[in-house]
């Protein structure tokens, strides 16, 4: 299966990549004057050393490459303290007459979108807007990843080699979920007029509070299982997409009724009860709303994905109300609407723009249905839902029966 690392590593890109970079940075030497250079990509990418490598053998054949300032990047994550050999792009701001700036980020939509599944951000396009607003014109930068000429022709290979692959995968990916499609069907309005909590595992989860939810239906992923030590209490449901998770809790979760990514290997055979898998690259549960498939190559949905599965699956079994809780801190940076990754010291992040439509259209969508949701992580990012503290909510029934 093609990955951003295997595209960007093989020899023949490297190769490709390298004779486009030199006529580029050849075409714009005039251009380019005195000013000094800055690489803009992503820190120390593959494609800013090849880049980097290239600025030497030109200057090694006598042609007259100006000195490379710094690298820039727009993942203020991979920024190290104290090393100001790669800086923020932010530093780039009116700065578009000292410096000459070779975007190194992905161009091609293979790449970026591969990139996309790895968790970084950026690409070249969203890259140039950000310039353009911080004052550069199109003679003050130049894009060294277009798939021009022979780069264009092998780019065009690998995309048409990547949608075969792509099809055999998702072939594959569909064998286990078309097994337990008669599962997945007898949960449809399962629980209908009930409500359940969708419970997350990140800032502000108390212990106290999740034993109290753990008393209703809910439902819960991955991470959850870090608090299992602590209580004898499960979730509901169990949604598992993410294989990391279940290396060293295989006994939590083979004991729970379970959601399997279609990605994910599990020792089946292990389950109390057969595992339900769903298309984590297919049309999800509710076929009115956006794919599964589309949040899987953004960074800005990539970690509101599991909400949104979660969501989903309630939806699609009938709940009439449905509370969030312990989704605070998913995000490590805020994602912009430039692509960038940029980091504060408070270390507070909202959702990004993109995430936040997303669960708009599941609320556009839950209301036509008459479904109420609620937004108990108390952050501003899932305002679009009414907020409830657990302190407004009736567990009257739920204690007496906890105590049964």
């Amino acid at each position: 299966m093609m990955t951003y690392d295997s595209l960007t590593n093989a020899k023949l890109t490297k190769f490709f990549k390298a004779g486009n970079y030199k006529k580029q940075i050849i075409k714009n030497i005039e251009i380019i004057g005195q000013r000094k250079l800055v690489i803009l990509g992503d820190g120390r990418g593959v494609n800013g050393e090849i880049l980097k490598k290239v600025l030497g053998q030109l200057r090694k054949k006598g042609v007259r490459v100006p000195e490379l300032a710094f690298e820039a990047t727009n993942d203020e994550r991979t920024l190290v303290k104290g090393d100001n050999s790669i800086r923020s792009i932010t530093e780039l701001k009116g700065m578009s007459k000292a410096y000459y700036v070779l975007v190194s980020s992905s161009y091609d939509e293979l790449e970026v979108y591969l990139k996309g599944m790895t968790g970084r951000v950026g690409s070249a396009q969203s890259i140039e807007k950000r310039l353009q607003q911080y004052g550069f014109t199109e003679r003050d930068y130049c894009l060294v990843n277009q798939p021009v000429g022979f780069l264009g022709t092998y780019m065009k290979m690998k995309r048409s080699q990547f949608n075969i692959s792509d099809k055999s995968t998702q072939n594959k990916l569909e064998k286990d979920v078309r097994r337990t499609e008669s599962q997945l069907a007898e949960c449809k309005d399962k629980f209908h007029g009930q409500r359940c909590f969708i419970i997350g595992y990140k800032e502000g989860v108390k212990l106290d509070e999740l034993n109290l939810l753990f008393n209703e239906k809910c439902i819960s992923y991955n991470g959850i299982c870090k608090f299992f030590s602590k209580t004898p209490l499960r979730p509901t449901q169990y949604i598992l997409s993410n294989a990391e998770h279940y290396l060293g809790n295989g006994k939590y979760i083979e004991a729970m009724d379970c959601f399997v990514a279609s990605n994910v290997t599990v020792f089946e055979d292990k389950f109390e009860k057969k595992p339900t898998y769903f298309n984590i690259m297919g049309n999800g549960f509710i076929p009115q709303l956006p794919s599964f498939g589309s949040t899987q190559h953004s960074e800005a949905l990539r970690r509101v994905d599991d909400l949104y599965i979660a969501l989903q699956l309630a939806l699609y079994e009938g709940f009439s109300e449905i509370y969030i809780y312990g989704f605070d801190g998913i995000y490590n940076a805020q994602i912009t609407s430039y692509d960038e990754a940029l980091v504060n010291d408070e270390k507070k992040y909202d959702y990004p723009e993109e995430a936040q439509t997303l669960l708009k259209n599941v609320k556009t969508y839950a209301s036509s249905a008459g479904v109420s949701i609620y937004n108990m992580s108390g952050i501003d990012s899932l305002n679009m839902f009414e907020s409830r503290t657990i302190d407004q909510i009736d567990f009257s029934t739920t204690k007496l029966l906890s105590k049964i």
